[in-house]
């Protein structure tokens, strides 16, 4: 069984993680670990090599066969690794991660023990029984010969400062000189264990629990040992930090620190330490033999309770008093007192104090004590006061204190009902009187001018009027969720911690929130507090979590979308890390401390978490970003460096022309990272797909997929950032093409295209023929048609209109003749006239066929001539109005007889019926439409009739709207009659 994979000392500076099976690292035993330029951590396991991005493990595959193990690792200057496996000859990875072998110019097969490059470029590789250099291309052995020790095992190779090679051979300590590797002298008869490379100048070197800081020119310094759980444990793994802390590790006894006065136990996964290196980031990573890979980082937040022997209690309440001596409330009620990194009970006799709930310190010196009991304490000056329900104190449990900045006390009380009081400077005690409705009080803050605001579990925020003691609501939440906690800043601005309903904030008399839809984590804030860096930092429900005040502002101005937190949970050993609140019984508030060093001392349900603001400061610049794989339908495409795939894989790094996809709805996915090892769970990423995506999108496990693209150029591009409003992007974006399909390449869609064209021409022409040859045809119809038309009208006009006039003379004739006898003079007269007004309907009809008329000046001369005749014979006076230009088009025979049947008609109306002495005839024409008007002054009539002479009317209605036309007829009885005509002359053809 494993050991847990989070670890921290008591009041330990350190904090150390673990990576092991479950978390995918391929095996638990882990023997090297070193950090290329590049910022990857490289971990050698017993099964193989891993590249780590402090997320995520990628194997790295060999091209050789057998036993892939590695024994060590090293950074090449310039990029890439030497890798020293468990079995066969030393190979390098260059900067693109492609092989190097090296077995033929170290004229060795033999698998190597240990390596190390100096500051000149010269690789020292240990074999068992001698050294090789490797510089510029030549090799120089080390032997016996060259005072290498024949016998004993290796234990260490170094290069330091000046360039000095170090050799841990056997029970002895030797330093290249003058082509000699000689013994260096160690005031101790142990043997020499390991050694390591100092940062100025030398080497440590550790004889078994002992630690000595050695010079090449003779100088030693004893460090003094460490004690060890394992009295057989020796020192195995040794490195010196960034600022000069020696890190030990041991076969059996851990990890331990020397800081220049002491070792320091740290803790680890394992006891068997096999490989120390530092990152970047000053974490120091600990390869062990069973725990999987460690991480020791600065513990910026640990947990602290106070220790009643048998198991630790939380501590509820704190404060500070003016001697930097923190105070606190247990939740089981007792009073403790922080001294030299450890709560005691400062009191020999607490049962005079009750069961304590909260405690608050003034700028006098005085600690304030709150019991459930009715009490009240104060300690100032080494003695005791109480005050209690004889003193009228409200209710039975003080849940909250408030010293103001003006010597008042304000006291928040939980009974029923709930209540608050004011203790001023003569120690008197008043009750503020509070609005209806307002339920339990839950907060209490002052502001910068000296206001005094509490909140309530019904959402009330109010205001104490100091001078009448009242509570005057200012504002409640639109939930009317329950206020948790207030917090004041120096603008004057009340931020509200809600249970339900986020973070609010009440500025100028206006009320803005921020729930989760804004990026916010939690939003049960039970707890507010701000540092010196410009962060605010919450406790609530899912744990501790902080955000840049910049941002909290732009959100609740409008003038930014979302948040981006920053949480503090596992990474930092904090687990079910829930904040205290005033709505868990027994209702005390939750009061967070920040001390005189800067640090925030936030209550939790089961201890007190310590946040150290400096430690856990953000990096000023983003980390860097990574594209590290492009995957076509799960097949991987491209990848960062040649981590033993195909051939056919593209490397990333070297990448310098667009990917190419083919054809067809395929999923493509693009995997990235940052480097950030120190608190990769905060880091942010956004990315976009330039040709596709039209904003910034967030990704779900630093993977983003896009399938069904279309064809063209794209270019993805992603950004990072740790938390602190800055952004980092990828050097270069993935330039790729999705390449189309046949049918849509350039020459196929020209070649469609000429088709395309050749067949619309082909088509037209056709079309253009056959409607030529339709027109000639209906010429030719058309010309037949007015031929023939042609020919009735000259038949009718010259035989049967001759034969009608002849019948008419003869018929007068013969009336002349007979004129005596009366009754055949009628009946001759009344055939006479028949005969006349059948010729002038044969004329009329010869007229209309007639295809000479087809015109609209024929149209209106005939019907003016017609109209003046018709009228004159009627006795009746007319007055014609034509217009003085009209356009020279055809009109259908259709439209000149239903037109002279229509005037026809209403002449004979007005003969028959209108009594008129005269009538005026208007004729209009414009390019569209030709009107025809006929007013009589005759004697008119109300509406339209009901008799014969409304089928009249009817039908010339609807002879006018069959042609498209209108038809108006206006008359009042004594006014005459208006008729009007419109006709359409859009279908008139040009002559």
């Amino acid at each position: 069984m494993f050991a847990p994979s989070l670890f921290a000392s008591d009041n330990s500076a350190w904090f150390t993680r673990s990576w092991q099976t479950d978390d995918g690292l391929p095996d638990n035993y882990v023997a090297a670990v070193t950090q290329s330029d590049d910022g990857f951590l490289w971990v050698g396991t017993a099964t193989g090599l891993q590249r780590f991005d402090g997320i995520r493990f990628t194997s790295f595959s060999s091209d050789t066969k057998g036993d892939q193990g590695v024994r060590a690792l090293s950074a090449r200057v310039g990029g890439g690794l030497w890798v020293v496996p468990r079995r066969g000859p030393l190979f390098a990875l260059d900067e693109n991660l492609s092989r190097i072998s090296l077995s033929g110019k170290l004229l060795s097969a033999e698998g190597p023990v240990g390596v190390v490059e100096d500051r000149q470029g010269a690789l020292w590789v240990a074999y068992a029984n001698f050294i090789c250099e490797l510089k510029n291309g030549f090799v120089t052995q080390y032997t016996t010969n060259s005072g290498v020790p024949p016998k004993g095992s290796f234990f260490g190779l170094a290069a330091d400062a000046q360039n000095n090679v170090w050799l841990a051979k056997g029970n002895q300590a030797l330093v290249l000189r003058e082509g000699m590797f000689r013994p260096f002298s160690i005031p101790t008869a142990a043997r020499v264990v390991r050694l390591t490379a100092s940062r100025s100048n030398g080497v440590w070197i550790a004889t078994g629990k002992h630690l000595f800081k050695c010079e090449a020119d003779g100088k030693t310094q004893d460090c003094g040992s460490f004690t060890a759980d394992n009295p057989r444990a020796e020192t195995w793994a040794l490195l010196e930090d960034h600022s000069g802390g020696v890190w030990v590790g041991t076969d059996g006894s851990g990890l331990f620190r020397y800081d220049g006065s002491g070792f320091e136990k740290i803790e680890t996964s394992h006891p068997y330490i096999l490989d120390l290196t530092e990152d970047r980031e000053s974490n120091v990573w600990v390869g062990t033999s069973g725990g999987g890979l460690d991480r020791v980082s600065p513990g910026g937040v640990r947990l602290e309770g106070f220790d009643t022997g048998s198991s630790t209690v939380a501590i509820q309440s704190i404060c500070e008093d003016t001697n930097d001596v923190l105070w606190g409330a247990t939740q089981n009620g007792l009073l403790v007192s922080r001294r030299e990194g450890h709560w005691i009970s400062p009191f020999t006799n607490a049962q005079s104090l009750g069961i304590v709930t909260c405690v608050a310190a003034d700028r006098k010196g005085a600690v304030w004590i709150g019991s459930r009991d009715q009490l009240l304490h104060r300690w100032y000056d080494n003695h005791l006061t109480t005050w209690g329900k004889m003193n009228h104190l409200g209710s039975h449990t003080v849940v909250g204190l408030l010293p103001a900045s003006n010597g008042d006390l304000w006291i928040s009380l939980y009974g029923n009902p709930s209540s608050v009081q004011r203790m001023d400077a003569n120690e008197q005690l008043a009750n503020v009187k509070l609005p209806p409705g307002a339920g339990r009080i839950s907060a209490m803050a002052e502001d910068t001018s000296g206001k005094i605001w509490i909140g309530s579990a019904g959402g009330y925020l109010m205001q104490i009027d100091p001078g009448q003691l009242t509570a005057t609501s200012v504002s409640t939440s639109s939930a009317h969720q329950s206020i948790l906690c207030l917090y004041a800043t120096s603008d004057g601005a009340m931020w509200i911690g809600y249970e339900g309903s986020g973070l609010g904030r009440f500025k100028g008399g206006r009320l803005s929130t921020i729930e989760s839809a804004q990026g916010l984590p939690d939003e049960h804030i039970s707890e507010i507090a701000s540092d010196d860096f410009g962060w605010f930092w919450f406790g609530g429900v899912r744990g501790i979590f902080k955000i840049q005040r910049s941002e909290l502002e732009s959100v609740m101005e409008g003038l930014a979308e979302s948040l981006v937190p920053i949480h503090y949970s596992r990474n930092e050993g904090l687990f079910s890390v829930e904040a205290n609140s005033a709505n868990v019984a027994p209702f005390v508030f939750p009061t967070v401390l920040r001390s005189h060093d800067g640090n925030l001392w936030m209550p939790l349900r089961k201890q007190i978490a310590v946040v150290d603001p400096k430690v856990l400061r953000e990096k000023p610049s983003p980390p860097p970003v990574i594209m590290t794989r492009v995957a076509m339908d799960n097949s991987t495409i491209a990848e960062y460096g040649e981590m033993g795939q195909a051939k056919s894989v593209v490397n990333l790094k070297t990448l310098n022309k667009p990917l190419q996809f083919p054809p067809g709805r395929r999923k493509i996915e693009f995997e990235f990272t940052a480097l950030n090892f120190s608190t990769p769970e905060n880091v942010r990423f956004r990315y976009r797909l330039v040709g596709y995506d039209d904003v910034w999108l967030p990704p779900e496990n630093r993977t983003a997929i896009y399938s069904g693209l279309g064809r063209g150029n794209y270019q993805f591009r992603v950004q990072a950032s740790s938390g602190n409003g800055m952004w980092n992007e990828t050097p270069t974006p993935i330039a790729f093409e999705v390449l189309p399909f046949f049918w849509e390449t350039w020459w196929f869609q020209l070649c469609v295209v000429v088709l395309f064209t050749t067949a619309v021409i082909a088509l037209a022409r056709y079309l253009s023929v056959r409607r030529l040859h339709m027109k000639l045809r209906l010429v030719e119809q058309q010309a037949a048609l007015d031929k023939e038309r042609t020919r009735i009208a000259r038949d009718l006009h010259d035989d049967l209109g001759a034969s009608l006039t002849k019948a008419s003379l003869t018929l007068d004739l013969t009336n002349r003749q007979i004129a005596s006898v009366a009754e055949a003079n009628g009946k001759l007269q009344n055939c006479s006239a028949m005969v006349r007004q059948i010729a002038r309907s044969v004329d009329e009809i010869v007229w209309a066929i007639n295809p000479r008329n087809d015109t609209l000046r024929y149209l209106v001369d005939y019907t003016s001539q017609f109209t003046v005749e018709f009228l004159h014979a009627a006795e009746i006076k007319c007055r014609v109005d034509l217009p003085d230009n009209i356009p020279d088009v055809a009109v259908s025979p259709e439209v000149r007889h239903n037109v002279f049947l229509v005037i026809k008609e209403a002449l004979n109306n007005v003969t028959r019926h209108a009594r008129a002495g005269e009538v005026r005839l208007t004729i209009a024409v414009t390019e569209r439409e030709m009107t025809v008007e006929l007013n009589d002054n005759g004697c008119g009539f109300q509406g339209e009739p009901d008799n014969a002479s409304a089928d009249g009317l009817r039908n010339m209605r609807q002879r006018m709207e069959e042609l498209g036309g209108r038809f108006e007829l206006q008359s009042k009885p004594g006014m005459g009659t208006r008729l009007a005509l419109y006709c359409p002359l859009r279908n008139a053809q040009p002559n």
